[in-house]
């Protein structure tokens, strides 16, 4: 069952201004006609969503899951679909100008009438041999700098590629922060870091990650002294 209503999702472009739902269940929900220009919709579950119509243009589905959604004259150009499951998906008369469907699965999907002009349309062979997503997304000119204090560590953090992390930590010690076993990643290697500022002038100690790949893992911190570890799941989508 899909997290979001229709309703909630409207609240939010109205609040937020672009959407921001990497990794969010968005199965079966009916997105049809909606503006969502830019939206973060990487990793989500679209899995039957109904977007026909809907304004996708530099909207990020990676990885998306999407099988028999519907995208029937949905405006997808310049959007990034790379390694989307696009199963059995609508997408007669979508315009997919300039669209990256590297590695994308497109089963029987029906591109009856689909505008195709300068798609890039790479195999999913190749893009699982090589162990990489593709390198042919522009280039982020303003990554962007998420800042998390301790007591707020709690849902999915999506950055993209280029971004950095912030974490705020009221509770670490200077020798804690510096302890090679500090930090981990479990999952993809998707963070660099974490990176110490240069003096320790007491709490809080700002740790920095920088969003290094694409993919899902989670971050953990281990403050010693008896502490519970910190973890966090994130999310980085090209």
């Amino acid at each position: 069952m899909a997290e979001y209503t229709r309703a909630e999702i409207v609240r939010r472009i109205a609040t937020m201004g672009r959407l921001h739902l990497a990794g969010s269940d968005l199965a079966g929900l009916d997105l049809s006609g909606m503006t969502l220009v830019g939206a973060d919709l990487s990793y989500a579950d679209l899995t039957e969503a109904d977007l026909t119509d809907a304004q996708l243009s530099d909207a990020s589905l990676w990885s998306a899951r999407a099988a028999r959604a519907r995208f029937r004259n949905a405006n997808l150009s310049r959007a990034s679909l790379g390694l989307a499951d696009l199963s059995d998906a609508d997408l007669r008369g979508a315009v997919l100008d300039r669209a990256d469907l590297t590695g994308a699965r497109l089963d029987r999907a029906n591109l009856t009438a689909a505008l195709l002009r300068g798609a890039w349309l790479d195999s999913m062979q190749r893009a699982l041999a090589t162990g990489a997503p593709p390198l042919r997304y522009p280039p982020r000119h303003r990554p962007t700098t998420c800042i998390l204090h301790e007591e707020h560590i709690a849902e999915p953090v999506a950055l993209r590629c280029g971004d950095r992390l912030e974490m705020h930590l009221n509770t670490l010690s200077e020798a804690a922060a510096r302890h090679p076993a500090l930090a981990r990643i479990e999952g993809a290697p998707i963070l660099a870091g974490p990176e110490l500022p240069r003096s320790f002038a007491g709490p809080p100690c700002v740790l920095t990650f920088c969003a290094v790949a694409p993919g899902r893992a989670r971050l953990v911190l281990e403050p010693g002294e008896g502490r519970a570890p910190i973890a966090l799941e994130v999310l980085v989508s090209p």
